[in-house]
């Protein structure tokens, strides 16, 4: 799968745009993972991880996508044909590109990111990509299914801390809640400047204002 031409499709979507490209950063070994995070071995590992060190000057950043997946989605492509059997496959890659995005985008305006913003704008990354996508391949989308699916069906990694779960179940919630009211108000055709101005001015918000705003929609 081309993840540098996914990153293109959420930039272009959010009028964004970062010199960098995902697949620079790009790590598939799990064995250099958890070397790099001494994450014990054995332990429930997930398939998608960002890998951020911040130091005083410098920010090293990574994107692990563990190969086997990667080889999966190459045969089975979701951007030729998205269905059941692929479907939990993109969103763990299309979250770590949006993850990547995100964070490699804020940087560039000085602009400090919490880990919250990052799991709540790719949960609304996989919503508004996911319907682009299907209505692309079939011409129609079931919007309230895809909302079920994403937001009720979920099932959090074995392995997650306390912190770490109610941090997925606040972001599930939030965009849970957000997604809902996009699809009240707007059409999700391709190209309805309301719904991507509504998406575009969300991107840009601080965690402050979009929890704000979430409130209030």
């Amino acid at each position: 799968m081309d993840l540098n031409a996914l990153q293109a499709q959420l930039e272009y979507i959010y009028d964004v745009r970062t010199y960098y490209r995902v697949e620079d950063f790009l790590i598939t070994d799990p064995t250099l993972v958890r070397r790099l995070t001494e994450e014990a071995a054995g332990k429930g590992q997930s398939v998608e991880a960002l890998l951020i060190r911040q130091s005083k000057n410098n920010l090293d950043l990574a994107l692990y996508l563990n190969q086997e997946l990667l080889t999966r989605l190459v045969s089975d492509n979701p951007s030729e044909l998205l269905h059941d059997g692929n479907l939990a496959e993109f969103w763990f890659v299309l979250e770590g590109v949006s993850h990547f995005l995100y964070l490699a985008w804020n940087v560039g305006f000085e602009r400090t990111v919490t880990q919250l913003e990052l799991e709540l704008q790719a949960e609304i990354d996989k919503f508004v990509l996911t319907a682009a996508l299907i209505y692309r391949q079939r011409g129609i989308v079931d919007m309230r299914l895809l909302r079920r699916t994403l937001f009720e069906e979920i099932r959090f990694r074995d392995g997650l801390d306390d912190i770490q779960q109610q941090r997925y179940q606040e972001a599930n919630r939030l965009a849970a809640r957000y997604c809902g009211s996009l699809e009240e108000k707007y059409s999700f055709i391709p190209r309805n400047s309301y719904l991507v101005n509504e998406l575009r001015r969300f991107y840009r918000m601080p965690q402050s204002h979009k929890i704000r705003h979430i409130r209030v929609v």
